[in-house]
């Protein structure tokens, strides 16, 4: 090496060096050691079926402990609704627990969005599992809130504030046949809509007026028609009674939800009621303008089939009773049916309404009343309030009269009582 010029001595030193400092590095492992091998998770198996069958069987999977098939789950339904938010919440704590135990939904987020972003999601999914557990004991139960169809109606929506679900019923030779159901979006601060702007959903019986599609919210609307995703369908409040009661307000629909939003938290809307896009376009295939009841109730009252016809039987025995006493001039007995806070469509109270029917009546020799396609049905706490409709003729000694009509009833301490008589409006 003393041949060698200075650098080329420093070279050569320096790779000897090297070469002895890695043999003398002790390794921490041997890569052929089996007890520190490192091996990839299991692939998990993908539960199939509805993209809210999914979202609960990947919520069951994770309480079981079975997180490779919570994963695989969730990530087959985020390729398909890469907009679905819970999803995509389920997703980022599964990896978390990876390294570390979570204690509630959506502590897996390192970068967390607005608390209230993380508790709307908590709630869609707690109102989701709540519904699969309540669902074993109702499936086979009919509402309260549907007493009688009308022929001419084929399908009746009812929507459980509570649970956030909508109910789609087929009219089954009379009585009402479950065929599907979807979670739904209510509005922000809840039901029971009093006034324009309150960001409430109505509680009533209401029906189906119009379809809005697309096209046509995009022409009204330009880029503010997202909100509504794949159409709407407006539905008729302020109904006859809410006008009564000078409840305000206006634009309640069914409707879609924007393209970037697969679901929206359950009390999410202004007053409408939302599903998603592809359930949107499921239920409007049940969807009749003018004749689909949409009934939003605080809460469904399931019965029996024995209660449900004690209900249907009762409910049109109530009204044909109202009928007899009118037909048989019983002014009495007829007047006896109307309650103290009645309203007419006219404005009249209870005391008008009174005097005017006796004098009527007075100048009566004989009269006949027959009611066609009579529907009935309910709202309000435990099914309190009663919606009929009927295609009336009226004929008399001095009047022939045909209308289609609308009586709204109040249950009380006095049993029934209308609060609102007119022309049905829808």
């Amino acid at each position: 090496m003393s041949r060698l010029p200075p650098w080329a001595k420093r070279v050569a030193c320096l790779v000897i060096l090297l070469c002895l400092a890695t043999a003398a590095t002790p390794r921490l492992f041997e890569f052929g050691d089996t007890t520190f091998r490192l091996t990839p998770d299991k692939p998990g198996v993908a539960h199939s079926g509805s993209n809210e069958s999914r979202i609960l069987a990947a919520l069951d999977a994770i309480r079981a402990g079975k997180m490779a098939d919570a994963r695989a789950t969730v990530d087959a339904l985020i390729d398909e609704q890469p907009n679905y938010r819970l999803a995509q919440l389920l997703r980022a704590d599964l990896y978390a627990m990876r390294a570390m135990p979570l204690a509630t939904i959506g502590g897996g987020v390192a970068s967390a969005p607005s608390s209230s972003v993380l508790d709307d999601l908590r709630k869609e999914a707690l109102v989701r599992i709540a519904h699969r557990d309540e669902d074993s004991t109702t499936a086979n139960r009919l509402p309260a809130n549907i007493v009688a169809f009308a022929p001419q109606q084929k399908y009746a929506i009812v929507v459980d504030a509570s649970t956030s679900r909508l109910y789609v019923f087929a009219n089954e030779n009379g009585q009402p046949k479950r065929i599907k159901d979807h979670y739904v979006t209510v509005g922000k601060l809840g039901v029971d809509k009093k006034v324009e702007g309150d960001q409430r959903s109505p509680l009533g019986v209401y029906f189906v007026t119009s379809h809005l599609t697309r096209p046509q919210l995009d022409k009204t609307y330009g880029d503010l028609a997202d909100l509504y995703g794949v159409g709407a369908w407006p539905i008729s409040y302020p109904n006859e009674l809410d006008r009564s009661q000078s409840r305000t307000g206006h634009g309640i629909w069914l409707h879609g939800s924007p393209a970037a939003t697969y679901a929206r938290a359950p009390q999410a809307s202004n007053g409408c009621v939302v599903l998603t896009n592809e359930e949107m376009l499921d239920v409007s295939k049940y969807l009749q303008p003018g004749n689909t009841p949409v009934i939003v109730a605080p809460k469904i009252e399931w019965l029996s089939e024995a209660q449900w016809q004690q209900r249907h039987t009762a409910g049109l025995a109530l009204l044909n009773e109202w009928k007899e006493k009118w037909a048989k001039l019983d002014s009495n007995g007829y007047l006896n049916f109307y309650g103290d806070d009645f309203r007419s469509a006219e404005g009249q109270n209870i005391q008008a309404w009174r005097s005017q029917k006796a004098a009527v009546n007075l100048g009566k020799t004989w009269a006949k009343v027959e009611l066609n396609n009579v529907s009935i049905f309910a709202a309000g706490e435990n099914s309190s309030q009663l919606v009929t409709t009927f295609e009336q003729d009226y004929r008399s000694n001095n009047l022939n009269n045909q209308m289609k009509k609308r009586l709204y009833w109040q249950q009380g301490t006095e049993g029934w009582k209308i609060i609102w008589e007119g022309a049905a409006a829808n």
